[in-house]
């Protein structure tokens, strides 16, 4: 929720600066300004002072990538949070289940997956090989979804589709469920019948574990107590040990 009086400068400075990260290609600031919805002169003065600070730099034909100060803040944000690290462990004994290990966070709709690793991929190599995805199409969305207000999801929906979902209301309607249960469920690919099961970590969530696969009703049980199991014990090693013990427990079925 925003503050009473938000400072629109640095919400439109963000807001370019993060286009910027997840963007696949060089952007100019008609085209950001457009995705944005922020007015393109605006837009090419917020580039410009990112490209001052090394946040940005700017191509021959005049676009925008991402400047070396980025990839640093990038660094020392992984680092001074805390989260890759405290998730590494718990992530690799997933591996055995011979299913995709994923972990994300949420940006506005779309899951940015810090970790995402297929069966036999060493945990190195899971590190930040996926760009953005639906969140509402996702186990790990759909979970972190489903700990903000129906309010507030309408409000990140306004105006725009719901990818695999009819409207909001319908995705409303399997968030509530998501909360009911505890954990999240999506199918990712009905061809290949791949599911994808997401259980957040935090409350409220910050980040999200995730098992995709062919898996069946049957086995669902165990995958979600084991990615359960992950989720608290990223949150005990990002919290500093923070005994779980006496939380309340998720409900699981």
């Amino acid at each position: 929720m925003l503050p009473s009086q938000p400072n629109q400068a640095l919400v439109d400075g963000l807001a370019v600066l993060q286009a910027l990260a997840v963007s696949e290609r060089p952007t100019g600031s008609r085209e950001m300004g457009r995705m944005l919805g922020i007015e393109a002169t605006r837009v090419n003065r917020l580039l410009r002072t990112l490209a001052h600070l090394g946040m940005a730099r700017q191509t021959a034909d005049r676009k925008y990538l991402p400047g070396p100060a980025m990839h640093v803040l990038s660094a020392q944000s992984l680092f001074g949070s805390g989260l890759v690290r405290s998730a590494m462990e718990p992530l690799a004994r997933l591996n055995v289940y011979n299913l995709t290990v994923a972990m994300g966070v949420l940006w506005r709709d779309q899951v940015c997956y810090l970790y995402h690793a297929t069966p036999g991929m060493s945990g190195a190599d899971a590190l930040g090989r996926v760009g953005l995805y639906p969140a509402s199409r996702s186990g790990i969305g759909l979970s972190i979804l489903a700990s903000q207000t129906d309010e507030a999801i309408r409000d990140l929906y306004r105006g725009r589709p719901v990818d695999g979902f009819e409207n909001v209301d319908a995705l409303l309607v399997s968030l509530r469920e998501t909360r009911e249960r505890g954990w999240a469920y999506a199918m990712a690919d009905e061809k290949t019948q791949t599911v994808s099961l997401g259980v957040a970590v935090g409350s409220p969530a910050y980040a999200s574990v995730a098992f995709s696969g062919p898996i069946t009703p049957e086995g669902t049980p165990l995958y979600v107590d084991t990615l359960q199991e992950a989720a608290d014990a990223i949150e005990r090693a990002a919290t500093g040990g923070k005994d779980l013990a006496n939380e309340p427990k998720r409900r699981r079925r």
